[in-house]
């Protein structure tokens, strides 16, 4: 993207959010053994007049730490939040943990475990685990120093941390399943190092490592990390999840991104 497509992308986003056009909208991740949603993913999305409903890859700009995908970003952090308080509060039989993505620019941010403490605190969260962020694999792994310590204060908050989109920087690179998956088992061993609690496998990723996608999940289980399956749409693609080994399960087979009435109306039912 040139400066000034850029520059057009950033006024057009900045006008969506000025217009209150930048919705929020909740997709949960289920238990694969039971079918029981224990998250939910908050996401982005943009009610665009003339287009329609735009996910992020149709209109975020390159840059993941510019000043306005920041302020962007952390907008949709404090509805999360706003949004798991009140949910654990309605329904503390029925405990439900709202995940959100952090950017880049938010983990450069020496003060983010501070905002993020304020944050629990003004919204009423109760207890741990109720707040969960999710941190891109390559911000991790590019920024393994920074990650980890701007990392560590928020897990003793109390807020659990997820890695997003693992293995996706390696299935556009390697071919052989076995090399990818040796891969993998490496960098899956290092995340021992990090404060994690659970890990989604990109699809990209299962779908290139075929027969090996067991081996990654279980080195995943032996660093202490459950593992999600994204993108599941059909009743073939759970099967395969649940027989690899997999924890969680995320995708239009289970749920759709919804507005938070429809989140209620499953706690409800729970």
């Amino acid at each position: 993207m040139n400066r000034l497509d850029q520059a057009t992308a950033e006024s057009d986003l900045q006008r969506a959010l000025d217009c209150g056009e930048l919705i929020r909208l909740y997709q949960p991740i289920v238990e694969l053994a039971s079918g029981t949603p224990t998250y939910v993913e908050a996401l982005l999305r943009w009610d665009h007049p003339g287009r329609g409903l735009l996910g992020p890859n149709e209109f975020l700009v390159d840059e993941d730490d510019s000043a306005l995908l920041v302020r962007i970003g952390w907008s949709v952090v404090i509805e999360a939040a706003r949004r798991a308080g009140e949910w654990r509060r309605a329904y503390p039989q029925r405990p439900i943990t709202v995940s959100v993505n952090l950017f880049a620019g938010h983990l450069e941010k020496r003060e983010l475990s501070a905002r993020v403490q304020h944050l629990l605190y003004d919204n009423e969260v109760p207890g741990p685990k109720v707040l969960a962020f999710e941190v891109s694999e390559a911000n991790l792994i590019t920024h393994r120093a920074r990650a980890r310590d701007r990392l560590t204060p928020l897990r003793n908050l109390g807020v659990e941390i997820v890695v997003d989109d693992f293995g996706a920087t390696a299935a556009a690179t390697a071919t052989d399943p076995v090399e990818l998956r040796d891969s993998a088992l490496e960098l899956v061993a290092s995340l021992g190092a990090f404060p994690l609690d659970v890990i989604k496998l990109d699809p990209r990723f299962v779908a290139r490592l075929g027969a090996c996608v067991p081996d990654v999940v279980a080195a995943a289980h032996a660093v202490d990390l459950r593992v999600v399956a994204l993108a599941l749409e059909d009743e073939a693609a759970v099967e395969r999840a649940r027989d690899a080994g997999f924890d969680l399960g995320q995708g239009f087979f289970f749920h759709r991104p919804s507005r938070p009435g429809y989140v209620d109306g499953l706690l409800e039912l729970r």
